[in-house]
């Protein structure tokens, strides 16, 4: 190993030849000061690493005071103190010279030339076997500082899920490690519609050019494709799975098969010179992308916005930038994998979630987007309350997976219909189809059965009576079937009214009871024009389900939880299940299916139910309801609201913020 210069200050009263003789004979390895050339310990420390200070007892004392103020403040401890005359033993013995033990050598007195060769010899040689031990010191915390950081670094990216954050954060610290002032990194991409190939990986694959950072010049970029091909320095490096070590890009030999696109420099007005090209292989050895480290700085922070300043301060990669960059790109190819892996586990399981709301929007057709609109407008509420920095919601806050857990409970809110009858599920009036056809074919035989009567009537009358008798007879007989006809009619239009999912009133009440308890014979039995299950079913009061019906609905938020909770759900999005479950609670505890209070039912919960009460009340795509006017819904909701029913100031959000206009009908459609 090469060493600097050892300084020998000589700090004695009268100058000794025999010292100045044995510094000539040791040759060019020592620098002697003498006293009057000497300078402060504050400059030689500026210049040198290290120190031999040769001193007379006379001079100990002072010396040693300036040594310990150094060594208080830290500025170096690197030195040996060679000490000669008759009381040095004495002195070294004191309290105040125990910091010197390791530092001082006393030479006898009086001394001959040997001996202070060699004791100038032995402190120069322990003071560079002090030196190394340091410098090795340095390197092993330099090392274990670089660990630490691969370390960190790699726990960074494996914790990572947004992709464009993890690749951002590859780009970044892979140039922080080697001090590269640009970069760049693509992604290799299958292209579509092209078959694969056993035998040639890359066959329908391209390279992505994804992401490009320069901290010297200001760039403009746009993501944009090229084809995997080894002219290109990128391609070259993916096909070939090497890494690249260039110390010019502008000086590439003649004979190369790559070359350095100098367009793109001359756009942005940048001069690309050292690089290092690394690929990114998965544990398959599968090349997922390249990673392109541009001009390697002396200095981390320094600019450079000049030819000339790219001269002077950009350097060639080391082997130690090659093996920390190859090592990280090691562990973002990892990450990226994992990462895609994530988003395919992820895209597969919201395409379950589709499928399974397909599915119930296919038992009942007439809910069609429901599902879908309820996610939008909780999710938006969602993000709106995240934004609060004051007042009730100020400490609510949501993160990308609670924000995804709250798509995925409105999404699913309703699967629990999947164990509703279908009938009861669709069920769009009071009377089924077939209950309302069997009311109207009794009608129908009634009617018929009235003729009849009369007909009989008529034929016994005019066998028996005189004519002008049995013409008055049949006159008044035709009258009474056609009023008993009529009044069968209006009796049918009324229980079809009634049949309706509307609020009925008084009037309807009574109308259906008179009719509930009519007889008309049949065959001479008499019989009513309704069964009391009929009655019963056309006396709802309001909408189109009885009480057994209604309670037979509101189980589908049980069933809804009992599915989902059946799933294995990840940590972050283990309540999905409680959030769908309770989205038709009201604060009041006049909700279902546990009659919750407001403390007890989650904000997602409380945002859910505002969202899906608006859209079941302006859904326009369900035949059986007219669809309420923004307005009217809006209004509808404020009732909820003063009613203790839903949370005020949510819904204030969702009013002020116009959330409902995310779900307005397209007038194209």
């Amino acid at each position: 190993m090469q060493h600097e210069q050892t300084p020998l200050v000589y700090l004695c009263d009268e100058d000794n030849p025999i010292i100045k003789q044995a510094v000539n004979q040791l040759g060019s390895n020592y620098k002697f000061f003498s006293q009057n050339e000497s300078k402060s310990l504050q400059q030689l420390t500026q210049k040198y690493s290290h120190f031999i200070f040769f001193v007379d007892e006379a001079n100990l004392q002072n010396l040693t005071k300036k040594l310990t103020a150094n060594l208080i403040n830290n500025n170096f401890d690197l030195f040996s103190i060679i000490a000669y005359g008759e009381n040095v033993y004495h002195i070294f013995d004191g309290e105040d010279y125990q910091n010197f033990y390791l530092h001082w050598n006393i030479l006898p007195y009086p001394f001959n030339l040997n001996q202070v060769k060699l004791s100038i010899k032995n402190a120069r040689q322990h003071l560079l076997s002090k030196l190394e031990v340091d410098q090795l010191k340095q390197t092993l915390q330099l090392q274990n500082q670089e660990l630490r950081e691969l370390y960190d670094i790699g726990i960074a990216l494996s914790a990572e899920r947004n992709p464009d954050t993890l690749l951002e954060m590859i780009l970044r610290k892979s140039r922080e490690i080697t001090h590269a002032d640009a970069g760049s990194l693509y992604l290799v991409e299958a292209i579509d519609d092209l078959p694969e190939d056993e035998n040639n990986y890359f066959a329908n694959k391209q390279l992505r050019f994804k992401l490009a950072h320069n901290d010297s010049v200001k760039i403009s970029f746009k993501e944009s494709v090229m084809p995997i091909e080894k002219k290109s320095i990128a391609g070259y490096v993916a096909l070939k799975g090497n890494f690249l070590n260039i110390p010019d890009v502008y000086d590439l030999p003649a004979d190369c098969k790559f070359g350095h696109n100098r367009s793109f420099d001359e756009s942005i007005g940048y001069r690309a010179k050292s690089m290092l090209v690394i690929p990114m292989k998965t544990h398959k050895d599968e090349i997922i992308g390249v990673l392109q480290l541009i001009n390697r700085k002396k200095r981390w922070n320094f600019r450079l916005t000049s030819t000339k300043i790219i001269d002077e301060q950009v350097i060639p990669f080391d082997n130690k930038c090659v093996d920390l960059t190859c090592s990280l790109a090691s562990q973002a190819a990892i990450s990226i994998e994992n990462n895609r892996l994530y988003e395919e586990i992820k895209g597969l399981f919201e395409g379950f979630i589709k499928a399974s709301v397909h599915a119930i929007e296919q038992r009942d057709p007439t809910t069609f987007g429901h599902s879908e609109r309820v996610a939008t407008l909780t999710v938006a509420l969602a993000e709106k309350v995240d934004r609060i920095h004051r007042g009730k919601f100020r400490d609510v806050k949501f993160n990308r997976e609670q924000i995804q857990q709250i798509n995925y409970a409105a999404l699913l809110h309703d699967f629990g219909k999947i164990g509703v009858r279908e009938d009861v599920l669709v069920k769009a009036k009071k009377l089924f189809p077939h209950e309302l056809d069997a009311v109207k074919n009794r009608f129908k035989i009634f009617k018929q059965a009235t003729k009849l009567k009369y007909s009989h009537e008529k034929i016994s009358c005019l066998l028996e009576e005189e004519r002008e008798r049995a013409l008055s007879l049949i006159s008044t007989w035709d009258e009474e079937t056609k009023n008993q006809i009529i009044e069968l009619d209006r009796y049918f239009r009324i229980i079809c009214e009634v049949n309706e999912p509307t609020v009925m009133n008084e009037t309807g009440f009574d109308l259906l009871k008179k009719i509930g308890t009519a007889k008309f014979k049949d065959n001479g039995n008499s019989q009513k024009l309704l069964t009391s299950k009929e009655v019963a079913v056309l006396s709802i009061p309001r909408g189109s389900l009885s009480k057994e019906e209604r309670i037979e609905i509101e189980s589908h938020v049980t069933h809804t939880f009992n599915f989902l909770s059946k799933i294995p759900w990840t940590s972050e999005l283990n309540r999905v299940p409680q959030i769908a479950y309770t989205h038709h609670e009201k604060l009041d505890g006049s909700g279902y299916p546990n009659r919750l209070t407001n403390d007890e039912i989650p904000i997602e919960a409380k945002m859910m139910t505002i969202a899906d009460i608006y859209d079941a009340l302006t859904a326009w795509d369900r035949p059986y309801k007219r669809a309420v006017p923004m307005e009217k819904a809006l209004q509808i909701l404020q009732w909820e609201v003063d009613d203790g029913k839903i949370d005020a100031d949510l819904y204030q959000i969702f009013l002020d913020a116009k959330l409902y206009e995310l779900v307005k009908k397209n007038d194209k459609l």
